[in-house]
Protein backbone atom coordinates (compact mmCIF):
# COMPACT_ATOMS: atom_id res chain seq x y z
CA UNK A 1 0.00 0.00 0.00
CA UNK A 2 1.12 3.46 -0.61
CA UNK A 3 -0.50 6.81 0.09
CA UNK A 4 -0.56 10.27 -2.13
CA UNK A 5 -0.17 13.29 -0.17
CA UNK A 6 -2.08 16.03 -1.38
CA UNK A 7 -1.25 19.81 -0.24
CA UNK A 8 -3.47 22.47 -1.41
CA UNK A 9 -0.80 25.00 -1.45
CA UNK A 10 -3.40 27.71 -2.85
CA UNK A 11 -6.70 27.70 -3.51
CA UNK A 12 -6.95 30.94 -5.31
CA UNK A 13 -7.68 30.47 -8.83
CA UNK A 14 -7.56 33.22 -12.22
CA UNK A 15 -9.89 30.75 -14.22
CA UNK A 16 -13.70 29.70 -14.69
CA UNK A 17 -13.97 26.21 -15.40
CA UNK A 18 -17.51 25.50 -16.39
CA UNK A 19 -16.30 21.86 -14.69
CA UNK A 20 -14.94 22.63 -11.26
CA UNK A 21 -16.59 23.28 -8.42
CA UNK A 22 -14.13 26.41 -7.44
CA UNK A 23 -16.70 29.03 -8.63
CA UNK A 24 -19.09 27.98 -6.14
CA UNK A 25 -16.32 27.19 -3.55
CA UNK A 26 -17.67 28.39 -0.13
CA UNK A 27 -15.09 28.07 2.20
CA UNK A 28 -12.17 31.18 2.52
CA UNK A 29 -9.37 31.26 -0.66
CA UNK A 30 -5.55 31.73 0.51
CA UNK A 31 -2.25 30.26 0.25
CA UNK A 32 -0.48 27.74 2.68
CA UNK A 33 1.87 28.87 5.08
CA UNK A 34 5.53 28.12 4.37
CA UNK A 35 6.00 27.27 8.37
CA UNK A 36 2.96 24.41 8.14
CA UNK A 37 4.24 23.41 4.98
CA UNK A 38 7.24 22.49 6.27
CA UNK A 39 6.10 20.66 9.40
CA UNK A 40 3.65 18.68 7.16
CA UNK A 41 6.25 17.72 4.69
CA UNK A 42 8.80 16.84 7.44
CA UNK A 43 6.47 14.65 9.25
CA UNK A 44 5.84 13.09 5.53
CA UNK A 45 10.01 11.94 5.41
CA UNK A 46 9.55 10.01 8.05
CA UNK A 47 6.03 7.79 6.55
CA UNK A 48 7.52 4.85 4.77
CA UNK A 49 4.13 4.96 2.76
CA UNK A 50 3.57 8.28 1.36
CA UNK A 51 5.15 7.99 -1.84
CA UNK A 52 3.87 10.71 -4.31
CA UNK A 53 3.52 14.44 -3.01
CA UNK A 54 1.13 16.56 -5.25
CA UNK A 55 1.29 20.05 -4.56
CA UNK A 56 -2.13 21.19 -6.05
CA UNK A 57 -5.46 21.60 -5.02
CA UNK A 58 -8.47 23.15 -5.89
CA UNK A 59 -6.75 25.94 -7.16
CA UNK A 60 -3.90 26.97 -9.61
CA UNK A 61 -0.77 26.00 -8.18
CA UNK A 62 1.41 28.31 -10.24
CA UNK A 63 -0.08 31.64 -7.95
CA UNK A 64 1.57 29.86 -5.25
CA UNK A 65 4.38 32.71 -4.95
CA UNK A 66 6.39 30.09 -3.08
CA UNK A 67 5.89 27.46 -5.39
CA UNK A 68 9.79 26.82 -6.25
CA UNK A 69 10.52 27.33 -3.07
CA UNK A 70 8.47 24.70 -1.86
CA UNK A 71 9.63 22.10 -4.44
CA UNK A 72 12.66 22.52 -3.71
CA UNK A 73 12.39 21.59 0.15
CA UNK A 74 10.18 18.95 -0.26
CA UNK A 75 13.08 17.57 -3.14
CA UNK A 76 15.60 17.82 0.07
CA UNK A 77 13.46 16.57 2.64
CA UNK A 78 11.94 13.42 0.88
CA UNK A 79 13.34 10.31 0.43
CA UNK A 80 14.26 10.19 -3.46
CA UNK A 81 11.63 7.55 -4.53
CA UNK A 82 9.16 10.17 -3.33
CA UNK A 83 7.67 11.86 -6.64
CA UNK A 84 6.68 15.43 -6.25
CA UNK A 85 3.98 16.19 -9.19
CA UNK A 86 1.61 19.26 -9.75
CA UNK A 87 -1.57 20.62 -11.75
CA UNK A 88 -1.56 23.92 -13.77
CA UNK A 89 -3.72 25.32 -16.21
CA UNK A 90 -0.86 26.35 -17.84
CA UNK A 91 -1.35 30.14 -18.30
CA UNK A 92 1.04 31.42 -16.00
CA UNK A 93 4.02 28.94 -17.45
CA UNK A 94 7.12 30.82 -18.40
CA UNK A 95 10.14 29.55 -19.81
CA UNK A 96 12.18 30.58 -16.79
CA UNK A 97 9.78 29.31 -14.74
CA UNK A 98 9.63 26.03 -16.54
CA UNK A 99 13.27 25.59 -16.30
CA UNK A 100 13.23 26.62 -12.02
CA UNK A 101 10.36 23.15 -11.68
CA UNK A 102 12.97 21.23 -13.47
CA UNK A 103 15.96 22.69 -11.22
CA UNK A 104 14.21 22.08 -8.30
CA UNK A 105 12.96 18.65 -9.00
CA UNK A 106 9.89 18.25 -9.60
CA UNK A 107 8.78 14.91 -11.08
CA UNK A 108 5.28 15.40 -13.46
CA UNK A 109 3.80 18.78 -14.44
CA UNK A 110 0.03 18.18 -15.53
CA UNK A 111 -0.45 20.76 -17.76
CA UNK A 112 -4.11 21.18 -18.14
CA UNK A 113 -5.29 22.53 -21.38
CA UNK A 114 -8.66 20.76 -21.73
CA UNK A 115 -9.42 21.66 -25.15
CA UNK A 116 -8.52 21.01 -28.71
CA UNK A 117 -9.65 24.58 -29.78
CA UNK A 118 -9.05 28.01 -28.79
CA UNK A 119 -12.59 28.46 -28.71
CA UNK A 120 -13.63 25.62 -26.90
CA UNK A 121 -10.78 26.35 -23.84
CA UNK A 122 -12.50 29.81 -23.98
CA UNK A 123 -15.88 28.47 -23.68
CA UNK A 124 -15.25 26.36 -20.81
CA UNK A 125 -12.39 28.07 -18.62
CA UNK A 126 -13.43 31.84 -19.51
CA UNK A 127 -10.05 32.86 -20.16
CA UNK A 128 -8.45 33.13 -23.43
CA UNK A 129 -5.23 31.83 -23.36
CA UNK A 130 -5.12 28.78 -25.57
CA UNK A 131 -2.37 29.26 -28.20
CA UNK A 132 0.40 30.59 -25.73
CA UNK A 133 -0.49 27.66 -23.06
CA UNK A 134 0.30 25.35 -25.95
CA UNK A 135 3.55 27.50 -26.57
CA UNK A 136 4.84 26.92 -22.96
CA UNK A 137 3.58 23.09 -23.09
CA UNK A 138 5.82 22.61 -26.31
CA UNK A 139 8.60 24.42 -24.44
CA UNK A 140 8.42 22.50 -21.21
CA UNK A 141 8.17 19.29 -23.15
CA UNK A 142 11.77 19.95 -25.24
CA UNK A 143 13.19 21.64 -21.69
CA UNK A 144 12.28 18.33 -19.83
CA UNK A 145 13.87 16.14 -22.37
CA UNK A 146 16.62 14.25 -20.70
CA UNK A 147 15.85 15.25 -17.49
CA UNK A 148 13.56 13.72 -14.57
CA UNK A 149 10.41 16.09 -15.63
CA UNK A 150 7.52 14.43 -17.19
CA UNK A 151 5.49 17.19 -18.75
CA UNK A 152 1.55 15.29 -19.24
CA UNK A 153 -0.86 17.49 -21.64
CA UNK A 154 -3.90 16.53 -19.82
CA UNK A 155 -7.73 17.13 -21.27
CA UNK A 156 -11.28 16.18 -20.30
CA UNK A 157 -13.18 13.92 -22.03
CA UNK A 158 -16.67 14.39 -22.01
CA UNK A 159 -20.10 14.68 -24.22
CA UNK A 160 -20.14 18.09 -23.11
CA UNK A 161 -16.70 19.33 -23.59
CA UNK A 162 -15.03 17.23 -25.86
CA UNK A 163 -16.06 15.61 -28.55
CA UNK A 164 -15.34 12.56 -30.12
CA UNK A 165 -13.54 14.11 -33.12
CA UNK A 166 -12.14 16.74 -30.55
CA UNK A 167 -10.84 13.54 -28.89
CA UNK A 168 -8.46 12.55 -31.86
CA UNK A 169 -7.01 15.71 -32.75
CA UNK A 170 -5.91 16.53 -28.94
CA UNK A 171 -4.05 12.83 -29.13
CA UNK A 172 -3.09 13.58 -32.67
CA UNK A 173 -1.17 17.17 -31.31
CA UNK A 174 0.13 15.77 -28.50
CA UNK A 175 1.64 12.55 -29.66
CA UNK A 176 -0.81 9.85 -28.66
CA UNK A 177 -1.77 8.91 -24.79
CA UNK A 178 1.11 8.87 -22.58
CA UNK A 179 0.86 5.06 -22.66
CA UNK A 180 2.16 5.04 -26.11
CA UNK A 181 5.08 7.09 -25.42
CA UNK A 182 2.98 10.67 -26.37
CA UNK A 183 2.34 13.36 -23.61
CA UNK A 184 -1.54 13.63 -24.07
CA UNK A 185 -4.07 12.39 -20.92
CA UNK A 186 -7.76 12.29 -21.30
CA UNK A 187 -9.70 11.52 -18.21
CA UNK A 188 -13.63 11.79 -17.97
CA UNK A 189 -15.21 14.72 -16.29
CA UNK A 190 -15.97 14.48 -12.22
CA UNK A 191 -18.81 15.81 -10.51
CA UNK A 192 -16.84 16.78 -7.63
CA UNK A 193 -18.69 14.19 -4.71
CA UNK A 194 -22.26 14.92 -6.85
CA UNK A 195 -21.94 19.05 -5.92
CA UNK A 196 -21.48 19.56 -9.78
CA UNK A 197 -23.81 17.78 -12.02
CA UNK A 198 -26.51 14.91 -10.78
CA UNK A 199 -24.82 12.66 -8.43
CA UNK A 200 -23.80 9.07 -10.25
CA UNK A 201 -24.82 6.03 -9.46
CA UNK A 202 -21.63 3.91 -8.87
CA UNK A 203 -21.23 0.53 -7.33
CA UNK A 204 -22.13 0.30 -3.75
CA UNK A 205 -19.63 -1.92 -2.15
CA UNK A 206 -16.83 -0.31 -4.67
CA UNK A 207 -13.76 1.30 -2.72
CA UNK A 208 -12.77 4.54 -3.98
CA UNK A 209 -8.82 4.85 -4.35
CA UNK A 210 -8.61 8.40 -2.69
CA UNK A 211 -10.37 7.38 0.06
CA UNK A 212 -8.08 4.34 1.40
CA UNK A 213 -4.80 5.86 -0.25
CA UNK A 214 -4.84 9.79 -0.14
CA UNK A 215 -4.64 12.18 2.45
CA UNK A 216 -6.19 15.76 1.33
CA UNK A 217 -4.72 18.79 3.15
CA UNK A 218 -6.48 22.19 2.59
CA UNK A 219 -4.59 25.39 2.52
CA UNK A 220 -5.09 26.06 6.09
CA UNK A 221 -3.75 22.59 7.20
CA UNK A 222 -7.41 20.93 8.00
CA UNK A 223 -7.15 17.26 6.33
CA UNK A 224 -10.27 16.92 4.19
CA UNK A 225 -11.87 13.79 2.56
CA UNK A 226 -10.10 13.80 -1.04
CA UNK A 227 -9.13 16.05 -3.70
CA UNK A 228 -13.11 15.80 -5.03
CA UNK A 229 -14.27 17.63 -1.48
CA UNK A 230 -13.82 21.04 -3.10
CA UNK A 231 -15.80 22.53 -0.36
CA UNK A 232 -14.17 20.69 2.34
CA UNK A 233 -16.97 19.35 3.72
CA UNK A 234 -15.78 16.27 5.71
CA UNK A 235 -13.04 17.54 7.89
CA UNK A 236 -10.54 15.03 9.60
CA UNK A 237 -8.34 16.91 11.61
CA UNK A 238 -5.77 19.82 11.61
CA UNK A 239 -2.05 19.95 10.71
CA UNK A 240 -1.80 23.13 12.58
CA UNK A 241 -2.15 21.30 15.77
CA UNK A 242 -2.19 17.74 14.63
CA UNK A 243 0.76 15.20 13.28
CA UNK A 244 -0.44 13.63 10.31
CA UNK A 245 -0.37 10.22 12.32
CA UNK A 246 -2.71 11.69 14.66
CA UNK A 247 -5.28 12.57 12.03
CA UNK A 248 -4.23 9.72 9.96
CA UNK A 249 -4.96 7.50 12.78
CA UNK A 250 -7.71 9.42 14.63
CA UNK A 251 -11.55 7.85 14.90
CA UNK A 252 -12.93 10.01 12.11
CA UNK A 253 -10.32 9.24 9.03
CA UNK A 254 -10.21 5.35 10.46
CA UNK A 255 -13.84 4.94 10.04
CA UNK A 256 -14.09 6.54 6.90
CA UNK A 257 -11.23 4.04 5.47
CA UNK A 258 -12.80 1.28 6.94
CA UNK A 259 -16.67 2.07 5.34
CA UNK A 260 -14.78 2.08 2.28
CA UNK A 261 -12.87 -1.05 2.60
CA UNK A 262 -16.09 -2.91 3.79
CA UNK A 263 -18.24 -2.23 0.68
CA UNK A 264 -20.34 0.96 2.95
CA UNK A 265 -19.12 4.00 1.11
CA UNK A 266 -22.89 4.37 0.48
CA UNK A 267 -23.15 5.28 4.07
CA UNK A 268 -21.03 8.17 3.48
CA UNK A 269 -23.19 11.03 2.52
CA UNK A 270 -20.29 12.81 0.43
CA UNK A 271 -19.03 9.77 -1.65
CA UNK A 272 -22.40 8.00 -2.29
CA UNK A 273 -23.20 10.35 -5.43
CA UNK A 274 -19.47 10.88 -6.29
CA UNK A 275 -18.45 10.03 -10.00
CA UNK A 276 -14.59 9.48 -8.18
CA UNK A 277 -14.16 5.48 -8.16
Amino acid sequence: MSIQLQLEVTNTCRYACCFCVHPAMTRPQGTMPMPLYRKIVDEAATLPLVELLTLTGLGETLQDRFLVERIRYARRALPPGVAIDLYTAGGLLRPRLTDQLIEAGLNVLYISLNAATREKRAEIMGVDDFDAVVEQAKYALAASAGTRLKVIIKGIASKDLMEVGEHEDFLRAWGGRTEEGGAAFLHLEGNWAGRIGAPMRTHPTRACHRALSQIMVLWDGRVATCCFDGHGEQIFGDLTTQTIREVYNGPPAVAFREAHATGRRQEIPICAGCSAI
